[in-house]
């Protein structure tokens, strides 16, 4: 069994050293013809690398002949096959400004996007890609609006939308969590005018209420009352918009702590007043004696 293995092992030892050499060969040739046709074994072979690597020294073979169109497509494909999706997209991007009256164009374009589609990462992570794969299905539908690609170029963008809403949405659920109430409230805000579509609209809208119910309560005097009017209305949009909402019994505690603290103001701002009207009566007296 040992010797067995031993001898696959060798073999393969040799078929890899066997495939650098022929690699080699065809990276350092001349003839344009044997290095395309190396490069198309690996690529039947899967080995996308390699035949990247003999594609883009192709390339450079290539330059100002009609050839030149091919090998720089099929360059951008081999990428996206290898998953280089960022690159490919780059490549599929200049083809299109390069050759524009190429047949191709038109699958050039939506492959740039696709590929920025594919480079977006999870909506928990920075979305600069994501944003430039909007950018570019955007350009795609504009360029090609009868294209059969567009319900799906629609999908793409709707998903994409979403994970941009997310972002936003945990951000502004983060600031709350820790009790950056003012920040979270814009945030909240911030989610609900860049996506006034949104599925979450129904949780922001708790999340508001929670925030300026927090902010309310605990402000100092001279602010209290204003921030106590905006949670009140804040409660009166929720239940109006949302009268079955799992949250309402949620929102009712939310107003009880509301008009507990508007109690709490209003008896502050009648003392106050008593003491200011029985500090002012107490100048006078003082003045007639």
């Amino acid at each position: 069994m040992k010797k067995i293995i031993f001898i696959l092992t060798a073999s393969t030892l040799l078929l890899n050293v066997s495939c650098e050499k022929k690699l080699n060969r065809a990276l350092k040739s001349s003839d344009k013809g044997y290095v395309l046709k190396i490069a198309e074994e690996y690529e039947q072979k899967k080995k996308y690398p390699q035949a990247i690597s003999l594609y883009e020294y192709a390339n450079k073979l290539v330059v100002g002949t009609d050839d030149a169109p091919e090998i720089a497509y099929r360059n951008a494909q081999l990428n996206y096959l290898d998953g280089n999706y960022r690159l490919a997209a780059h490549q599929f991007k200049t083809f299109l400004s390069t050759y524009p009256q190429d047949k191709r164009a038109e699958e050039a374009a939506y492959m740039s996007a696709f590929c920025y589609y594919k480079d977006s990462p999870d909506y928990n992570l920075d979305q600069a890609n994501t944003k430039n794969a909007l950018k570019e299905l955007q350009s795609y539908i504009n360029r090609y609006p009868n294209s059969d690609k567009i319900v799906e170029c629609n999908r793409m963008m709707d998903e994409l939308t979403h994970k941009l809403e997310k972002k936003a949405f945990e951000n502004a659920v983060t600031l709350y969590k820790i009790t950056e109430y003012k920040g979270s409230i814009v945030a909240f805000n911030n989610v609900l005018d860049e996506f006034p579509d949104t599925n979450l609209r129904e949780e922001i809208q708790i999340y508001l209420l929670r925030a300026k119910t927090e902010l309310a309560v605990n402000s100092v005097h001279r602010l209290k009352n204003d921030r106590l009017n905006d949670a009140v209305l804040s409660y009166t949009n929720f239940v109006k918009n949302f009268p079955q909402s799992e949250f309402v019994n949620e929102a009712q505690r939310l107003k009880n702590r509301l008009e507990n603290a508007r109690e709490d103001f209003d008896s502050k701002e009648k003392y106050m007043e008593e003491s200011k009207i029985k500090k002012d009566s107490d100048k006078e007296r003082k003045k007639i004696i």
